[in-house]
């Protein structure tokens, strides 16, 4: 194996200045970490910059002296090697001697293409005091085949996503004072209308209509359905992960019911469930339940499901209409669980759930808003106990009072508005 192209500070003990991009916020709270312990983790969805990160830690243990020979870098991705293997080549070949004895720094990308890595991973943490472990994964890869068992207590989990709004907008170049915002609503809308398309990832930024859709659709979904799912599972028919997909993206937010649709598509309702969890690893697909105090009844009642970005929707079904990919992109950034059905076909959005606090969350993107609108919000609290609900419109800003409750309505563009009421509800 070639160990040398992957470590190219071997040579002269940088970083190629290509490899770097720019540092984004999580930078700054994993940096926090890097002298612990403890493995690092960090999984996401393809292409969201996983590996960019690995290379700037890299630089950044560069920068604090660490010798260039003591960091080792290896992927996965295309590579079948064992890791014993890896070890013992750069044992061998770089450090000149048993990385026991070295304060050695390891980084492993796409680690859950190595077959049985949690134990693999276990025996050299726990055989090697002096080494530091950082890991990538393109899955939920610590929920799966009892990672959190094998690596209990010995790991700090980071979800890396794709760029928030407000880190596209510095991407992009862009001054907007979040305290200001109705001074600057026509570029923010005019930015979130980008920022749906291109979902956050960094490369699809000053792609045009047609490249976006062909990157979303060909080099991250046709590459994570076709070739990294069915290297994990054993997939007789990977062409339905692609069916289900697309379903999602025509329909944000329907009703999953495995019977019906295994019917639709005359195929076992089991098999269609199995497909959806396949999905939901590989971060794919949103699920949703239908709340209830009792989150065991929750998990057994109605489910809706969403495509996890709204560039998937788009790249999939250009035609999705404003409102939907809204409410979508709302449950999406929110990491909405679970929205509210009633027996009374009485729905709300989203239900968030942080801290043992509950927030209700209602998107309506039209361009009058009423009372009557907020009539489910304010039955919701008062069943509940509750004060407070938010309620995300086109235009509309406003509080609707009833006695003690108060529902917040606030346009969806006001982007730190919205974070600011959200933070402030849920006190």
């Amino acid at each position: 194996m070639e160990l040398l192209s992957f470590n190219p500070w071997w040579r002269d003990g940088k970083v190629p200045p290509q490899f770097l991009g720019k540092k984004r916020r999580i930078f700054s709270e994993v940096a926090r970490y890097i002298d612990k312990r403890q493995i690092l983790l960090f999984t996401g969805l393809r292409r969201v910059g996983k590996t960019t990160l690995m290379y700037q830690i890299v630089d950044e243990l560069l920068g604090k002296g660490v010798n260039p020979y003591n960091i080792l870098y290896f992927s996965f991705d295309e590579m079948r090697y064992e890791l014993e293997d890896i070890i013992k080549q750069y044992e061998i070949e770089v450090l000149r001697e048993d990385i026991a004895g070295k304060k050695a720094f390891v980084l492993l990308d796409e680690i859950q293409k190595l077959n049985d890595w949690p134990s693999k991973v276990k025996i050299l943490y726990d055989s090697n005091p002096k080494l530091k472990l950082f890991l990538t994964g393109s899955a939920q890869i610590s929920m799966w085949r009892g990672t959190r068992e094998s690596l209990a207590g010995r790991f700090f989990e980071f979800l890396v996503r794709p760029l928030d709004f407000e880190e596209y907008l510095d991407f992009k170049g862009l001054q907007i004072d979040g305290d200001r915002e109705a001074i600057f609503e026509k570029d923010l809308k005019r930015q979130m209308t980008g920022f749906l398309r291109t979902g956050g990832f960094i490369e699809a930024l000053d792609l045009d209509e047609y490249m976006i859709r062909k990157y979303f659709k060909e080099s991250l979904l046709e590459r994570v359905i076709f070739v990294d799912i069915p290297q994990t599972f054993r997939l007789d028919i990977p062409e339905l992960s692609m069916k289900l997909l697309s379903l999602a993206a025509s329909r944000p937010g329907f009703y999953l019911d495995y019977k019906n649709l295994g019917n639709d598509l005359k195929i076992d309702h089991r098999t269609i469930a199995n497909y959806v969890s396949y999905l939901e690893y590989a971060l794919l697909l949103q699920k949703l339940y239908n709340y209830s105090r009792n989150l065991l009844t929750s998990e057994k009642r109605a489910r809706k499901v969403y495509l996890s970005n709204t560039a998937f929707t788009l790249a999939l079904s250009p035609r999705t209409d404003m409102p939907a990919l809204l409410e979508q992109y709302f449950v999406n950034s929110l990491d909405a669980r679970f929205f509210l059905k009633t027996p009374q076909k009485e729905e709300i959005d989203i239900i968030r759930t942080e801290k043992s606090h509950l927030l209700p969350v209602e998107v309506k993107i039209r361009e009058k808003i009423a009372r009557a609108d907020v009539k489910i919000l304010f039955k919701f609290l008062e069943r509940n106990n509750l004060r407070r609900a938010l309620l995300i419109t086109l235009d509309t800003e406003t509080r609707f009072r009833k006695g003690k409750l108060m529902v917040e309505a606030i346009p969806y563009w006001k982007y730190w508005s919205i974070r600011r009421s959200i933070t402030r509800l849920q006190r």
